[in-house]
């Protein structure tokens, strides 16, 4: 059997098929699986992937959110997992809360963890409101927590070369997103927050330690900017002073 997927939005979209490339794998030894996609390079060494490609074709992995005026019933991990499923009339075990990412056999991981990772670099959209204000912040007033250097993340030139800092790093600091996926299948600890975007029942994992907020408002995981004296509410209580609470309470646990 040939089983195509399709993901040509953003890095995690891709990371939350990856579990269930190993359950159909595990389930049916002789399917062929076909990813089609825009970071063909997270893929490259999967062992379950036959072929990768960047055709438009193949299952597309669309998850309910509210900009359909629908919130998920699921973590889309589960959600994609049923959309391939059910396009093939798949039986399988549900996949394991966590994206996985393969490395080339010549990677060596670093001999010990260090240094506190921050996300300082966003994509522009949704009208930046997945993004706390404070992360350069917390940076250049705590530069250093619990005996280690926190320093913003920096920008590579490959999404594998940042795969492999995250790596080697003993916590992050970030927004949902590629980021916070990443950190989970190289786990790395991380503290992520939401603020009232998205919740983390839909796409966090309980290893993290997820800042979120409920407000009225929220979940605003839709185009349109915030309204009247909602402008960052959901980030208010989250400080640099709380954030770096949170950094020392987990290093030193």
């Amino acid at each position: 059997m040939d089983v195509v997927i399709k993901s040509f939005n953003g890095l995690g979209d891709l990371l939350f098929v990856t579990p269930t490339l190993r359950v159909i794998k595990e389930t049916y030894p002789d399917t062929q699986i076909t990813v089609n996609t825009n970071y063909p390079e997270l893929l490259k060494f999967n062992p379950f992937v036959a072929h990768i490609g960047r055709e438009d074709v193949g299952v597309f992995l669309g998850y309910d959110d509210p900009i359909h005026a629908k919130h998920p019933d699921r973590h889309h991990i589960h959600a994609d997992w049923k959309i391939v499923c059910d396009a093939y009339g798949l039986d399988t075990p549900p996949p394991a809360l966590k994206p996985e990412i393969y490395l080339s056999r010549s990677w060596k991981p670093v001999g010990e963890r260090s240094g506190v990772g921050v996300q300082v670099h966003h994509k522009g959209h949704w009208y930046n409101k997945k993004v706390w204000p404070w992360f350069q912040s917390l940076c250049d007033m705590y530069p250093c927590l619990s005996g280690n250097r926190v320093e913003p993340i920096p920008a590579f030139d490959t999404t594998i070369g940042l795969v492999e800092h995250i790596a080697s790093l003993r916590l992050v600091v970030c927004a949902e997103g590629g980021i916070s996926h990443i950190a989970r299948a190289m786990g790395t600890p991380a503290i992520v927050l939401y603020g009232g975007f998205a919740r983390p029942e839909w796409n966090g994992y309980e290893e993290h330690v997820n800042l979120c907020k409920y407000p009225p408002c929220g979940p605003c995981y839709h185009p349109n900017p915030c309204e009247g004296n909602f402008e960052r509410e959901c980030f208010n209580e989250f400080t640099p002073s709380y954030v770096a609470g949170e950094i020392e309470r987990v290093l030193e646990g």
